[in-house]
Parts: structure tokens; sequence; C-alpha cells
């Protein structure tokens, strides 16, 4: 009797499936989502815009009305554009599109878990290039790849995912100059930091930027995301890219949250303005925490405390974070999204209840 799973390719059945935890807890900080939800008011415009459509008939092909909105937002053309199901779709479209079968593609490590996948989805092969102790980005290793060979595509995510760190833009641009293929940077957490990699489009047609409505725009369960690149190259993923790939909803969403951007901003800030604080009570509490110019905190414990019992804890107390203990260069690491203050204040607590318990003989 044939087994079914051996009709996958054997790359694809090496892989893991992407889980975690969905069900209720008080404070979840584990996806890097925001603590806000959308204001009401504008739900209910979203809402009601939505009531007015046909829902019997498609939406656009290529959700032309929000690339227009983003592109006035970013000052590029609109057809300079594309807009996916997430940004992760689109990465995955780019680098199907972009790296030949069996060719190197230059991924740092550690960094966002499904680049991986995307590479064995297209046929790639991921090269990952180590942090060193301190987790930052390795730049010079990068550098040397790409001198030794400057025609392999490269995913950088800055800000990083899990770590935080994030590449000097001045850095990026002089890495184009000796790239001879697609920089795919993705910048997720782009509002939370103060780089700005947009200024390289102009220069640099071999760069695609990667941004989601998913964090500072408390879009996540929409599942939207974007991409800026030279139109001549958006002009040969559009082929590729599936069509209809985002609904209405979406597409109105999207379109609506552009224009309440002051109010996003605002609430970015308030998050930023608790990031340090977040490090002071992680710090108190012995924790090693890594530089972070996103809405989150990678830390690792201090000797002498189980990371992965930690973990277990917090969840005992309802509280949620990301448990990287199994990852590699990540041993002892959690990472805590930065939530209200009243999750930082549950954390807190918590955190002195739960050390303490493991440090009792």
């Amino acid at each position: 009797m044939i087994d079914p799973a051996q009709l996958v390719r054997p790359e694809i059945r090496s892989l893991s499936r992407y889980h975690l935890d969905l069900s209720p807890c008080r404070h979840k900080l584990d996806q890097n989502e925001v603590p806000f939800d959308l204001p009401p008011g504008l739900k209910r415009r979203v809402a009601a815009a939505m009531f007015e459509r046909s829902w019997a008939n498609y939406p656009d092909f290529h959700s032309d009305e929000l690339r227009a909105a983003l592109g006035r937002r970013h000052d590029w053309p609109a057809d300079g554009v594309l807009v996916g199901n997430g940004s992760n779709e689109l990465l995955s479209t780019a680098i199907e599109a972009l790296a030949s079968p069996g060719q190197e593609v230059l991924v740092p490590s550690p960094s966002f878990g499904l680049y991986k996948m995307f590479c064995v989805r297209a046929n790639a092969r991921p090269l990952f290039l180590d942090s060193g102790p301190d987790l930052a980005l390795p730049l010079a290793k990068i550098e040397a790849e790409v001198a030794r060979d400057p025609t392999r595509p490269l995913i950088l995510c800055t800000p990083n995912n899990p770590t935080g760190d994030a590449a000097p833009a001045l850095w990026v641009d002089a890495l184009l100059e000796k790239l001879e293929a697609p920089l795919l940077l993705d910048n997720a957490y782009a509002e939370f930091s103060p780089r700005d990699y947009r200024p390289l489009l102009r220069r640099h047609p071999h760069l695609l930027i990667f941004r989601t409505f998913s964090k500072a725009f408390s879009l996540g369960g929409l599942r939207l995301g974007y991409l800026l690149a030279d139109p001549r190259l958006v002009a040969e993923l559009i082929k590729v890219k599936l069509p209809y790939n985002v609904g209405f909803l979406g597409g109105l969403a999207g379109t609506l949250v552009l224009e309440a951007e002051a109010a996003h901003r605002r609430r970015v800030g308030v998050l930023l303005g608790r990031r340090p604080q977040w490090r002071a009570m992680l710090e108190r509490h012995g924790f090693t925490v890594y530089p972070s110019e996103a809405n989150f905190l990678l830390a690792r414990v201090r000797p002498g405390i189980d990371a992965a019992r930690l973990w277990r804890d917090l969840e005992g107390e309802g509280i949620r974070v990301r448990d990287f203990t199994s990852y590699p260069l990540l041993d002892g690491c959690l990472r805590f999204s930065v939530g209200s203050g009243r999750a930082l204040r549950a954390v807190d607590t918590a955190l002195s209840l739960l050390l303490a318990r493991q440090e009792a003989p």
C-alpha cells in the first residue's frame, strides 16, 4: 500500500510545521503583536465599507487601490508595490522567482524560522551564517560570503527576529554595491526602528523591502503585507503571485488604516516608551537582554535558571512568551513582546515568584 507521505519531496518531509499555542491566556506576549486593537471607529468604517461590497464578486486582481495608497505613503511608484496575504507570502513568492533550483541563499542565523521553508519550497539551499555570542547580525560573515560569490540571493531580516538587532543603512548600501543578486530585506518591524532603508531603493534595483500591517497597524488577524521594489522587478513577480491573493476585507482595511496613520504613530510611540521599561524589568531579574529595535526583547536567563521550566511556569500563570531554548545559539533564551503596562506588572510579579521558586533549596 502506498504511504501518501512518501509522495511528498523528501526535503519537504524533513521540515517541521510552524505551530504556536493559540489557546486563551491572560497576557499574550509570544507573537510580537501590539497590545492595541484598531480603534472602534476605524473598525466600524472598515465594516461599513465591507458591507457595501458585493461578496459574490471577486476582488481586484492585485489590490491596485491599496498599492496606490502605499505608493503615496512611501513616495514610490504604485507599480513598484506588491500586496500579499502577509509579507511572508510575498517573501516566499519572491524567493521562488529569484532563486534558481539548487542555488544557495544566504541567511543570517538566528533569524526568522520560516526562511528555511521558503528556500526549500523553491528548491534552493539556505546557507546559514551564524552570529557570534552577542547574537548581533553577522555582518562580517555576510560581507565575506558576498565577496566570495556575489551572485547568491541574501535574506536579511532587520530589525532581526528574534534578536531585535538591526543593520546600519550605510552598511546595507555598501553591501548592495558589491552584491549582484537580490537582497530580500525583511523590514516587518520598521515602525519601531529609527533606520530607514527606503532611500536605497532608488540606487539599487536589486533591493526588495518587505513590510507588514500585522505589527504597528494592529492588523495581524487580517494577514496583510507588501513589498517595495523596482517596478521592473515587480512586473515580473506579479506574474507568479496568485491573483486575488488579498480579499476585499484586507484591501479595504489596509487603505483605511493608512488614512489614520497619525493615530498609529502615537501608539507606536507608546510602545517605544515602554520598551526600556521592559528591558529594565527583565534586567532586574537577572536576564541578559539583547539590544532591540523592534517591539520585542530577547532575554537569556542567568546561570542556574532553567529557561524551559520558567517558560512553562509563566504559562501556568497565564503569561505566554516565546520559548527559544531549543534553537541554535539561543539556549536559555525567551522572547517577550513589549506589551501593556498591565502585562509588564504581571510579568514582573510572576518572575519574582517563579525565579525564587527555582532558586529555593
